[in-house]
């Protein structure tokens, strides 16, 4: 079901201002995890993608339906360019050479338009390198209004084939475009051809690349396909009812978590139970209002959750009164019992006086939407003394305080769906609600919704004004959208036919069409887990390190977010889970930035596959997990170990790396102090609880490591001790002191904190003391070395900062670490870390976690 409010507020006018060429570039060169945070609040794009997959669905069909033509393929047009903005341009003998100029996003030089016969689609050859730098090369439609596809370049070799789904075009046009940065990028095309090759059997597209996809609806029901292991009470072929955005999505196949899902009971259908999300947000609302037997309630917007509400309200007994400007809709709600009803602000005061006596309503429900104030102060005007006011609908909220104070009103708001929602262990984990202390959870709320549906005494079916298959999605929402429509809809269904369920399989893995080519002569990698570090940090940085890293694959339980960084980088793979990278000769290694509590399981595995692997840290969260990880490594063969990477970026710090230059002939050991203001994070966070496993062994590590890159010593003794955290709401392994000794007696001790501020203190500080010198590293930002700081004047000395390096912006060390790492592959080399100090350094945060809570370990 089509959540009206929610779904298509964000589609009605006015209309979006259009984007110019400057916009676009940059929404086109902007990072996945942006670009999924921007789709879900625009609506707009996700409503033109669900249109272009329908499209996309029926040009199949319809092709599957014809006898297939069979073309040759067509030498295309010689293409020429001509400079735009950039700074520098020659293009003589087919070469051109080319250095943009310090725009984010300009165009930089145009080729000459690419001709396309009916049939046909351009399949562009591109060889040269990027010099330097990062560019957009794009696909404009015809008149060079609309994009068709892009493709981001960074450094190094270009030997490329794009191919662009030219749609009605006659012709196509290549730009070359800056991809956001600020800095000038050279670069040089040694040739560019054109092929038009036929159109694919089938009506399947050249390119997937352009396809982005968006969550998209909230409200589902359906036949249960499978069940993961240990989810009780549900079966293969059981029909059920989903709720949850990003879940109950607008889709032939959805996957939903346990106590997101109820099962129809006897005398539900399917096209009624699709109403469920819709019906326990109401149902939400009467259990906040706590109605009684002869309640008198006013109900202030008859959309469809207000008229669910009606029905609610009249079933348990109460007399209902309701307002909506919409005079058609208060007649729907007489018809569902709902007693008087207007849609004149005036009169509808007058017709509250007399029908309760001029005492006011007991209580007032709202579902109504809109930020206007005057909703929440009408309602406080139509409340009796003492009577209760409940807000399910998004509405302005600044009461006048006269009625509000002078009656007392309780002022309460429904959470949604009820107890259990936004509680991630609820939601996520499947942690139920003891049945004796929450009588109504979300899913209890499910549950009785379609218990009254079942019984008929909630009727959804009446309301049900537009409905249609998938394929006429577009059609539907036109019609909800549409503001002259003498009768504007309550309610829309979308049928999904079961044709699809024949092409299911479990195949976790496919390859996208329009990818880049493979790159035999690059590690070939592919990025397990695609969040926003892997998205914007790993990936990047693997880009940046010397042209010696493609990414092939993308591997990622988020068929939106991953997909979408799939098919922005032109991958060829993408998978729901790590085999599908493992599996394919293709893929040399594996970035692996999922949770904490995967890393361990997905490094051995990939270890055991024969793949190098890169693993944020930490490797491990448990003794038993880095036993695993330390087995499968020295179990392989000498001459077969593949590089084993960890993310302690910050030991390439230019900071650190400068230290451990100027130490490199200390004579005798060093004392560190480190000190880390990490701010709070609550205990509720996934970084705090089994999945990350805590700050000590999350992020304290980096500072171990660090500790062991500037002692180059074992570690010979480990003490720690952590605040008293009884009645508070720290933890113990993130406000901590930790000091470990060294075989060569070196020193180094770390303060880790949350109790500090998030402003006015920088992150993080290092004093380093050696051989009667000392170094200093704020934030990253700026290294001292104390004798530098002693200056001569005349016959004295001062002490004056004199900074041996800094920088504008932190830099922890993240490109410096994938150069180094691109330089083991290149020299035939053990990874930069070796690998005996990433376990010892795992087992320094282990061994400091049984220390903080008093736990032994017999290892």
């Amino acid at each position: 079901m089509i959540s009206i409010g929610t779904e298509v507020a964000g589609l009605m006018p006015p209309d979006e201002a259009p984007k110019g060429n400057i916009e676009i570039v940059k929404e086109k060169a902007e990072d996945g995890a942006r670009k999924v945070g921007k789709a879900i609040a625009d609506p707009k794009r996700a409503f033109r993608y669900l249109k272009n997959k329908v499209d996309a669905r029926a040009a199949r069909k319809k092709a599957l339906q014809a006898e297939a033509e069979v073309r040759p393929v067509l030498e295309g047009a010689k293409v020429t360019w001509t400079q735009n903005a950039a700074s520098e341009f020659s293009f003589e003998n087919g070469v051109l050479n080319l250095t943009t100029d310090d725009s984010p996003a300009l165009y930089q030089a145009d080729a000459s338009p690419i001709p396309v016969p009916e049939g046909y689609i351009p399949e562009i050859s591109i060889k040269g390198a990027m010099l330097s730098g990062m560019a957009v090369f794009g696909f404009l439609s015809e008149d060079k209004s609309n994009w068709l596809e892009t493709a981001t370049f960074a450094s190094g070799e270009l030997d490329e084939c794009l191919l662009v789904d030219p749609g009605n075009n006659k012709s196509v046009n290549l730009v070359i475009a800056n991809a956001g940065t600020l800095e000038p990028s050279k670069i040089i095309l040694e040739s560019v051809t054109v092929r038009l090759v036929p159109r694919k059997e089938g009506g399947l597209p050249p390119s997937e690349m352009g396809q982005v996809g968006w969550n998209l609806g909230y409200a589902a029901a359906g036949e249960l396909i499978e069940v993961a292991e240990g989810v009780e009470g549900f079966a293969p072929g059981d029909l059920v009812a989903c709720s949850g955005a990003g879940q109950a999505n607008h889709a032939d196949f959805i996957c939903v978590k346990q106590n997101m899902v109820a099962k129809l009971p006897a005398g539900a259908d399917l096209r009624d139970a699709c109403s469920t999300t819709i019906g326990v947000i109401a149902l939400q609302g009467v259990r906040r209002a706590d109605p009684l037997l002869g309640d008198k309630i006013c109900v202030l917007g008859l959309g469809l959750i207000g008229q669910i509400t009606v029905q609610l309200l009249v079933a348990n007994g109460c007399r209902v009164i309701g307002f909506d400007p919409d005079p058609e809709r208060v007649a729907r709600a007489i018809e569902f019992g709902m007693e008087a009803g207007g849609s004149n602000p005036d009169e509808f005061l007058m017709q509250i006086r007399n029908f309760t006596g001029n005492q006011g309503v007991d209580r007032t429900i709202i579902t109504a939407a809109t930020k206007s104030n005057i909703v929440i102060n009408t309602a406080m005007q139509v409340t009796r003394r003492k009577g209760v006011v409940v807000i399910v609908g998004d509405i302005g909220l600044d009461v006048k305080r006269a009625d509000f104070y002078k009656k007392e009103i309780d002022l309460l708001m429904s959470s949604s769906y009820g107890p259990g929602r936004y509680d991630r262990n609820y939601e996520e984990f499947g942690q139920d609600y003891p049945y004796a202390y929450v009588r109504w959870t979300m899913n209890r709320n499910m549950e009785a919704y379609l218990d009254l549906l079942a019984k008929k005494k909630i009727v959804i079916g009446p309301m049900i004004d537009v409905e249609g298959e998938v394929d006429d999605a577009p059609a539907v929402y036109g019609a909800l959208m549409d503001k002259d429509a003498e009768k504007k809809p309550l309610a829309a269904v979308l049928r999904y036919d079961n044709e699809n369920l024949e092409a299911y399989h479990d195949d976790p893995t496919i390859v996208l069409q329009g990818h880049r080519k493979f790159k035999p002569n690059k590690i070939n990698y592919a990025l397990v887990g695609a969040g926003a570090f892997g998205q914007s940090m790993l990936v990047p940085n693997l880009a940046k390190s010397g042209d010696k890293f493609f990414l092939r694959g993308v591997v990622s339980r988020d068929a939106i977010r991953g997909g979408n960084f799939a098919r922005q980088n032109s991958c060829s793979l993408f998978a729901s889970n790590i085999d599908g990278a493992l599996q394919s000769d293709e893929i040399d290694m594996v970035v692996i930035a999922t949770r904490h509590n995967e890393h361990a399981e997905q490094t051995v595995a990939a270890i055991k596959a024969g793949k190098h692997v890169f693993v944020e840290k930490p490797i491990a969260l448990t003794w038993d997990e880095l036993g695993k990880v330390e087995t499968a490594y020295n179990e392989c063969p000498q001459d077969k170990k593949p590089i084993v990477m960890v993310g302690f970026n910050r030991r390439f710090s230019p900071a650190l790396q400068r230290i451990a230059k100027e130490l490199a002939s200390r004579q005798g050991p060093i004392m560190v102090n480190y000190r880390l203001n990490g701010g709070y994070i609550p205990k509720e966070s996934w970084i705090q609880d089994e999945q990350g496993g805590g700050r000590n062994i999350g992020e304290a590590c980096h500072m171990y490591d660090c500790f062991r890159f500037l002692a180059r010593s074992p570690v010979k003794d480990i003490s720690a001790h952590a605040i008293a955290t009884a009645n508070t709401p720290y933890m113990k392994n993130d406000n901590f002191v930790a000091t470990l000794t060294y075989e060569d007696g070196s020193v180094c001790n770390l303060i880790y904190t949350a109790v500090g501020p998030k402003k006015g203190m920088p992150k993080e500080r290092i004093e380093v003391f050696a051989d009667g010198d000392a170094y200093v590293v704020d934030d990253f930002k700026v290294l001292t070395k104390a004798s530098a700081n002693v200056k001569k004047e005349g016959d004295k000395e001062i002490i004056k900062e004199s900074p041996i390096w800094q920088s504008n912006d932190p830099d922890k060390g993240h490109g410096e670490e994938m150069r180094q790492l691109a330089q083991s592959f290149e020299n035939g080399t053990e990874a930069p870390i070796p690998f005996e100090e990433i376990i010892e350094t795992s087992a320094v945060a282990l061994t400091i976690e049984d220390l903080l809570f008093n736990r032994v370990n017999n290892d």
